[in-house]
C-alpha cells in the first residue's frame, strides 16, 4: 500500500481578497506525480507555496509525511523544487551541485574526493551516465534537469515540486526525464507538476488536480482531459469566455498572403550553415530551434536586437540598411521577448501611456531597448506622465499579455516577432495570444514565433520551420 505524503481535509487559507483556498481536500501518495492546473489566482500557486513551506499556515488539517503543525523550516526540509533558475550557479561541477549543500564548504583534496564519490554513487544508483566532474554550464538542457533530480533524491525529500517549462528539451527528453522521475519516486516521494507547458504537464503527470477561484473543481487521470477546449470548460468562467470570444470576433478582413513582406538572408547557424527566411503578409510562421542559444540568436537577428552586417534585410522587396533596433521599429518591425512579464512595460506609467508608446515619435525604438534603465528613465521623463495612481504594477500575467499585444496592435505593425510567447501562460493566456495573433494576421501583419517545441502552435501556424 502506498504511503501518504500529503493530506489535506477541508483546508482553508485566506491570503488576500482575490487569492485564497476554500475547502481543499487532497491526498498525494508516494510514487504519484500530480499536475496542478489552473489560471492565475486560481489557488494552485498558493497551495504550491504552502507545500514548499513558503507560506505559514496554522491548520491541523494539513499533513506532510504523516505530521501536522510543522513550521516552515521543517516543511522546507521535506521538499525540493526543480526550476530553471536553479542552474544560475553554472560554474559548479555536477558533484559540487549535488552534494555541496549537504556537506558544507569543501576544503582539501580528501573532502573533494569524498564529494565526487558521493555524487557518483547517487547517479549510478539511478542508472544515469553523467560525468560528475563536468561543469553545470557544459551539460545539455536534459542533463541539467536530471542532475537537479539527483540533487533532490540525495536530500531524501518527500515532495518534488517541478516548476519548469523544460526549455531546450525535446518531447523525447521530457519522456526520458519522466522515466527517471518514476525511479526516484519509488523511494517514497510524490511529485507536483506546476508548469505553464501543457506538453510538460501531460508527460510528467499521472493525474490532474484542477483549480478555479480557490477551489478544486476536478480530480482526474490525465487522459480524462480530451483537449484544450475540454480543459477550458473547467478553468474559464463565463465572463472570461465571453472576453475571448469578443477578441475572436474582432476581425479586420483577411489580407493577401501572396507577397513576400520581410526577408533576412545569410543567417549563419551552427556548423556554418547559411539560411534565408522569407515571410509573407498575413502569415504565421513558427521557427523551432531546440538549442537555447541558437533560438535566442535567431530571434535577435530577426527583431534587430542584434545586428549582423553579413546578413541582408529586405522589407517589401527593398534592401534595408538597418543600423540598430530603432530602424526596425520605425519601419514597423516590432517584437516581444517577455510575453506576460513586466520587462517590456513601463511599470510606473499608466495603462494608457503604455498603450500610447508606439505612437510617440522616437519612443517605440527606445522602448524596445527595455533592459537599459537609463532608457526607461528617459522615456518616463519624455512622456511626462502625471497620473501615477493608475499603473500596471499590480496587473496579472494575462493583463500584461493584453497590454503588450494591444499596444502593438494599435501601432499596426508590418512584422511581429514573438519569443517563446506561451512560456508563462495559463490556458486563458494561451487563448488570448492565439486570438491576438489572428487579429494581427487579419491586418496583414507577418507574425513570426520563435520557440523550442511545437506545443500550442500547430493549429495557428501556416508554416513551421525546424532548425536542426
Amino acid at each position: 500500500m502506498k504511503s501518504e505524503i500529503v493530506r489535506m481535509s477541508n483546508f482553508n487559507v485566506n491570503y488576500s481578497t482575490t487569492i485564497k483556498l476554500t475547502g481543499i481536500s487532497l491526498c498525494l501518495l508516494a510514487g504519484e506525480s500530480i499536475g496542478f492546473l489552473g489560471l492565475v489566482h486560481s489557488g494552485k500557486d498558493l497551495l504550491i507555496n504552502i507545500i514548499c513551506g513558503n507560506h505559514e499556515v496554522d491548520d491541523t488539517n494539513f499533513y506532510i509525511d504523516g505530521r501536522n503543525n510543522l513550521d516552515s523550516s521543517e516543511i522546507q526540509k521535506l521538499v525540493y523544487k526543480i526550476t530553471y533558475s536553479n542552474y544560475d550557479i553554472d560554474d559548479w561541477t555536477v558533484a559540487e551541485y549535488i552534494c555541496l549543500v549537504n556537506n558544507g564548504s569543501v576544503f582539501g583534496l580528501l573532502k573533494t574526493k569524498k564529494l565526487v564519490k558521493q555524487a557518483a554513487e547517487y547517479i549510478e544508483k539511478l542508472k544515469l551516465k553523467i560525468d560528475v566532474n563536468k561543469k553545470i554550464k557544459n551539460l545539455t538542457e536534459l542533463e541539467k534537469r536530471l542532475v537537479d533530480l539527483v540533487k533532490g533524491y540525495s536530500r531524501n525529500v518527500k515532495i518534488l515540486v517541478i516548476e519548469d517549462e523544460f526549455e531546450g528539451c525535446s518531447t523525447q527528453d521530457i519522456e526520458y526525464f519522466k522515466e527517471i522521475l518514476n525511479r526516484v519516486m519509488k523511494e517514497g516521494m510524490a511529485a507536483v507538476i506546476n508548469s505553464h507547458s501543457d506538453n510538460v504537464s501531460y508527460i510528467l503527470s499521472d493525474k490532474y488536480v484542477i483549480f478555479k477561484k480557490g477551489r478544486i473543481v476536478k480530480k482526474c487521470n490525465k487522459d480524462y482531459i480530451k483537449d484544450g477546449s475540454h480543459l477550458e470548460e473547467f478553468l474559464l468562467s463565463s465572463s472570461t469566455g465571453l472576453k475571448k470570444k469578443d477578441l475572436d470576433r474582432d476581425k479586420a478582413g483577411m489580407a493577401a498572403k501572396k507577397d513576400i513582406l520581410y526577408s533576412i538572408k545569410g543567417i549563419i547557424l551552427r556548423g556554418d550553415q547559411s539560411i534565408t527566411f522569407d515571410f509573407y503578409k498575413g502569415e504565421v510562421v513558427t521557427i523551432l530551434a531546440l538549442d537555447v542559444k541558437e533560438k535566442k540568436r535567431i530571434f535577435e537577428l530577426l527583431s534587430g536586437r542584434f545586428i549582423d552586417r553579413k546578413t541582408q534585410i529586405m522589407l517589401e522587396q527593398k534592401n534595408c540598411n538597418f543600423y540598430d533596433i530603432t530602424d526596425f521599429v520605425k519601419n514597423k518591425i516590432v517584437s516581444a521577448a517577455d510575453m506576460g512579464g513586466e520587462s517590456e512595460l513601463l511599470l510606473s506609467m499608466s495603462v494608457g501611456n503604455n498603450l500610447l508608446m508606439p505612437s510617440l515619435e522616437k519612443i517605440p525604438a527606445l522602448q524596445h531597448m527595455f533592459l537599459q534603465n537609463k532608457v526607461v528613465k528617459m522615456l518616463e521623463k519624455e512622456v511626462n506622465n502625471q497620473n501615477k495612481s493608475v499603473n500596471i504594477r499590480d496587473k496579472s500575467v494575462n493583463d500584461n499579455i493584453i497590454l503588450l499585444l494591444e499596444r502593438w496592435y494599435i501601432y499596426n505593425p508590418k512584422v511581429l516577432i514573438l519569443f517563446e510567447p506561451f512560456i508563462y501562460c495559463d490556458v486563458y493566456g494561451v487563448s488570448l495570444i492565439k486570438s491576438y495573433i489572428k487579429k494581427f494576421t487579419d491586418l496583414g501583419t507577418a507574425v513570426i514565433i520563435v520557440k523550442s517545441r511545437e506545443e500550442y502552435i500547430e493549429d495557428i501556424s501556416d508554416r513551421i520551420i525546424t532548425i536542426d
